[in-house]
């Protein structure tokens, strides 16, 4: 099975990405993503049971302080991936390391080649197969200028259902105050 962490996203961030979503979709056609708005802190990875995973991570929200992240404007990897850009923070990338260092001193899990040095926090919007389609979005986007700031309180355990069948929040855990 394979699970990874994120950051769950505060209301009107997670509405504006739904809706760009939506328009996406009855604009262009590109399906809509199943899994909430989120930022990863941890990429996905395989493991053969869940519950100690699921014990770290309800422990790791329990002693993480709640901190401030800033999303604007957005980005794109290549034309497969558009996404709300993430804004530097050394706070998110020292919780991203400690959970990198957690992984492998705990579960021999060595981190995956886009994080550490290599990470960019981002929320995915959509995803594209065709050129066309990525180039439309960006056409569709370019009146909209995102700015989000807000205070993280929630954290998500996501579980991968298999192919075609894509991701749910299995846990969800708040940070400490």
């Amino acid at each position: 099975m394979k699970i990874g962490f994120g950051i769950l996203l505060d209301i009107p961030t997670h509405n504006f990405i739904r809706q760009l979503q939506l328009e996406l979709h009855q604009v262009i056609g590109i399906g809509m993503p199943r899994q909430p708005p989120h930022v990863t802190f941890k990429s996905p990875f395989e493991v053969t049971e869940i519950k100690p995973y699921a014990k770290y991570f309800t422990q790791l929200a329990a002693e993480t302080p709640a901190f401030e992240l800033s999303l604007e404007g957005f980005g794109h990897f290549g034309e497969q991936v558009l996404f709300l850009d993430v804004q530097e923070n050394a706070v998110l990338t020292d919780f991203h390391e400690q959970v990198l260092q957690d992984m492998r001193t705990l579960f021999d899990i060595s981190p995956d080649p886009y994080e550490g040095s290599n990470v960019k926090f981002h929320t995915s919007i959509a995803g594209f197969q065709q050129a066309e389609q990525f180039q439309a979005a960006q056409k569709h986007i370019q009146h909209y200028q995102p700015d989000f700031s807000f205070r993280i309180t929630e954290l998500g355990l996501f579980y991968y259902l298999g192919p075609g069948q894509g991701w749910i929040i299995s846990q969800r855990a708040e940070l400490a105050s």
